[in-house]
């Protein structure tokens, strides 16, 4: 049985009663200032407390302080004079200090912000355009306008695809929008138009599109209002094809079946109908030290367990520190009654005989091992 994450566990601070007892005769305090065995004690007097008794340690002590100071003071003053060509030879021959990276990363991100944001306000605009619409494009662009459409497209969902630093504070940006066009197939209205009174039925439908746009972010720094920028859509819009999808995409390392059924998917399942359907109290699924919030208002009526893989092979009588990646097919009611599927990874690990939730994983596990590897495990066999 394999171990997934083996959780430490610190050791738990004794209880008061468990602390041990001091030793007889030694006083309950060790502070100095509470008559414990680190305070100087007071000498007994050899008579009644008469003229005749020894001076106290303490007063002996303070006698000597002058002289002690003014050899502290001698000291001091003779590594002062020591220390001053050693520190003048320091100051000449150390290197100048190394320029903060952190600083150029704060640039980066408030220029690919602002790149960004003109990029896509340009392209909802000239797809939206018409050829009333001249001198708002040419707001947006130092590039000439050219001709526009007697009539704009209708968009939706703009995003941005790509963005990259190119050279001389100039970025390559690229957008992604859905753009409602005509069918594949749909034949367009005769170019003379149709009869007073009537309208051309065209099919849509909505298509994803990519454009590219090169920005000038033109940046000055000042004291203390923060950067000044200057941004410049250097081009109009130029259509470009969109992110493929991998030819040979990567398994999912997720060998081992995980009956929704079993201990492991109820537990699993009771999360995500506490996190998305608003479905009993979410703590009771987590690990300690877990913090996980549910959706609110919740956006789902119910959840279904429909599939369970695992990257590790678990039983019904887990030891503590078992565990699994585990990746899970959901079907999710909504709150019209319709249905959808989703699916979540999740961190369960085993704790005094059950499973608990330590994480919803950002990303799904891959296949690393290449092709053709034989497993070690199975060799020979």
């Amino acid at each position: 049985m394999s171990s997934l994450l083996v959780r430490r566990r610190g050791k738990k601070a004794a209880k008061p009663a468990e602390l041990p007892a001091p030793a007889d005769g030694a006083p309950g305090s060790a502070s100095p200032w509470a008559g414990g065995p680190d305070r100087s004690a007071t000498p007994a007097s050899s008579g009644g407390g008469g003229d005749d008794a020894g001076t106290p340690p303490a007063v002996v002590e303070w006698s000597n302080g002058p002289a002690l100071a003014t050899k502290a003071w001698g000291a001091l003053l003779a590594l002062a004079l020591l220390a001053g060509p050693a520190a003048l030879v320091w100051t000449a021959l150390r290197p100048e200090p190394a320029p903060v990276a952190a600083a150029a990363g704060a640039a980066s991100t408030t220029e690919t912000a602002a790149a960004t944001e003109r990029a896509v306000e340009l392209v909802e605009t000239w797809l939206r355009a018409d050829s009333n619409d001249q001198q708002l494009i040419a707001s947006l662009t130092n590039a000439p306008v050219g001709t526009l459409p007697k009539e704009g497209l209708t968009i939706r969902d703009s995003s941005v695809a790509q963005v990259e630093e190119a050279e001389n504070d100039v970025w390559s940006v690229t957008v992604g929008v859905d753009v409602a066009e005509p069918a594949p197939g749909s034949t367009p209205p005769p170019s003379g138009g149709q009869a007073k009174g009537e309208q051309a039925e065209v099919a849509l439908v909505w298509v994803r599109r990519y454009f590219q746009v090169p920005v000038l972010v033109d940046r000055t720094d000042t004291r203390y209002s923060g950067p000044e920028l200057a941004v410049t859509a250097l081009a109009l819009p130029a259509p470009v094809p969109g992110p493929v999808a991998a030819a040979d995409p990567p398994d999912l390392d997720y060998p081992e079946t995980i009956s929704p059924t079993s201990a492991a998917g109820q537990s699993a399942a009771g999360f995500l109908a506490a996190m998305i359907a608003g479905d009993g109290e979410i703590t009771r699924y987590l690990a300690p030290g877990t913090t996980i919030s549910a959706i609110t208002p919740a956006p789902y009526s119910a959840v279904a367990v429909t599939g369970i893989k695992g990257s590790h092979e678990i039983t019904e009588s887990p030891a503590d520190g078992d565990g699994t990646h585990a990746l899970l097919t959901v079907e999710l009611t909504r709150l019209d009654g319709d249905k959808t599927t989703a699916q979540y990874v999740l961190t369960l690990v085993a704790r005094d005989g059950r499973w608990e939730v330590a994480g919803v994983e950002p990303a799904v596990r891959i296949d690393t091992t290449p092709s053709g590897t034989i497993d070690p495990g199975t060799a020979g066999e």
